[in-house]
């Protein structure tokens, strides 16, 4: 149930029957390569959700495009936000659906930079008086491993053989093949140093394109889909059943006022 199609009685009832549960999937706008669309991050979680709401029903926000890509923003086609406008943005959409009665808020992640603002910020509700408990889904994170699906060797963190199978799977009409650089997304040759660096991985992948995308076939995305589609539907399902983390919530708000010796 997408919840910009639901009339505000579709709405209210919705709440009732997936145990006040929404779902927020997010990806972004950057390069993947020459090969993949702009928005393959957003895409790809959005229609992933979609699917798995039809197995385990949930009520569904719109797709959060604009989020975290700073390292990108040196590569055309990234729309990058401010992270404290981001976080504030996200909390608002989260109080929005908390204040429309949905307490179980899953936010699940597309795009591998938002894997460490959304744990902060999700920490940092614990201390903020929550009304709701949200629950963090990384989509390349669930389910079977999709790896024996691939043919390639070489390591694949971006536009890769799978992701670009998937995209072949949902949107083959967004993908040209045709554009696939001779050689794979290997990393160039950077200082390696014992200490993270913010620039690492752009330095190493200008390109945007990490792995090797040749071997790539709608077939195999459509394996790997269904995978993905069915390990969400238990994770939703799993959620909507737990009393434990909205339990805590509760009690996180009660310390914050006093706290337990």
């Amino acid at each position: 149930m997408q919840w910009a199609h639901l009339t505000a009685a579709d709405l209210a009832e919705a709440c009732k029957t997936t145990h006040a549960t929404v779902v927020l999937p997010i990806g972004s706008l950057e390069r993947h390569g020459d090969h993949l669309p702009l928005g393959t991050d957003a895409l790809a979680v959005e229609r992933t959700v979609l699917a798995a709401a039809e197995i385990e029903s949930v009520v569904v926000l719109p797709t959060l495009y604009y989020t975290h890509v700073k390292e990108m923003k040196n590569s055309l086609g990234a729309i990058a936000l401010e992270t404290d406008l981001l976080m504030k943005m996200v909390e608002n959409i989260c109080d929005e659906a908390s204040r429309n009665g949905f307490k179980r808020i899953i936010l699940v992640n597309g795009h591998g930079g938002n894997r460490f603002w959304l744990p902060l910020m999700m920490m940092d509700f614990c201390d903020a008086d929550k009304d709701y408990a949200t629950f963090f889904l990384q989509l390349r994170g669930v389910g079977e491993p999709i790896n024996p699906l691939r043919d390639s060797d070489v390591p694949e963190a971006h536009a890769g053989e799978m992701e670009t199978s998937k995209l072949l799977h949902l949107y083959p009409e967004l993908v040209k093949m045709d554009r696939l650089p001779a050689r794979p997304g290997l990393p160039r040759d950077v200082p390696k140093l014992q200490a993270y660096t913010p620039i690492e991985w752009y330095s190493m992948y200008p390109d945007a394109y990490a792995g090797d995308a040749a071997p790539a076939t709608a077939e195999k995305g459509a394996k790997a889909f269904e995978i993905t589609v069915g390990a969400m539907a238990k994770a939703f399902a799993e959620i909507k059943a737990d009393a434990h983390v909205l339990d805590h919530v509760a009690r996180f708000s009660r310390a914050k006022r006093s706290p337990v010796s």
